[in-house]
């Protein structure tokens, strides 16, 4: 496996992600794509719909609520919600759905920022991450506006997506298509 991290305070990690997805089903690869504080009211979620209908091999788990995740308060309960369907799904379903697709690529979208707030342990994150053999079969993603140094570490290309010029400095946040 190698694994890829993008990380960085600038747009475009998820992005960078989602082209490796593309890249790998049109040659034919099997995805899984899990988004950590997210859910699927996302233009993401709504193109993996009609890729389900074309037939591509691809699944699809949003592991967040619709509220948003703000790092400045996590004692609260769409914190305790993200928590605990992130955590769960690691232990408890990703083994069995990583063991029967036996997927090519799998993506680790905001699972750096997950782990950076504390909402997944460090120890379920390496677990996860070390599951892989050193083989060119299976390959990860993680992606966050911060990724754990131990994280980074691990990793065979580390790509650090920085700001220079940002739309919203000048009040255009969250463009439908473009953030999200």
């Amino acid at each position: 496996m190698l694994l890829l991290v993008f990380y960085g305070k600038g747009k475009g990690k998820t992005t960078a992600a989602l082209g490796t997805v593309l890249r790998f089903l049109g040659y034919g690869g099997k995805v899984v794509v899990l988004q950590f504080m997210k859910s699927i009211d996302s233009g993401e979620y709504r193109l993996y719909r009609k890729l389900i209908e074309c037939g591509f091999n691809i699944k699809w788990f949003c592991l967040g609520t619709n509220e948003f995740v703000s790092p400045y308060d996590l004692s609260n309960e769409v914190v305790s919600i993200t928590i605990a369907k992130s955590c769960g799904f690691l232990m408890h379903e990703y083994p069995k759905i990583a063991e029967q697709l036996k997927p090519n690529l799998i993506i680790f979208d905001e699972l750096g920022l997950a782990a950076h707030l504390g909402l997944i342990p460090d120890d379920l994150v390496l677990s996860v991450l070390n599951v892989f053999p050193k083989n060119l079969e299976t390959h990860a993603v993680v992606t966050g506006r911060y990724v754990p140094k131990y994280v980074r570490d691990m990793a065979d290309l580390v790509t650090n997506c920085s700001e220079e010029k940002h739309y919203f400095r000048e009040g255009f946040v969250n463009i439908k298509g473009l953030d999200f």
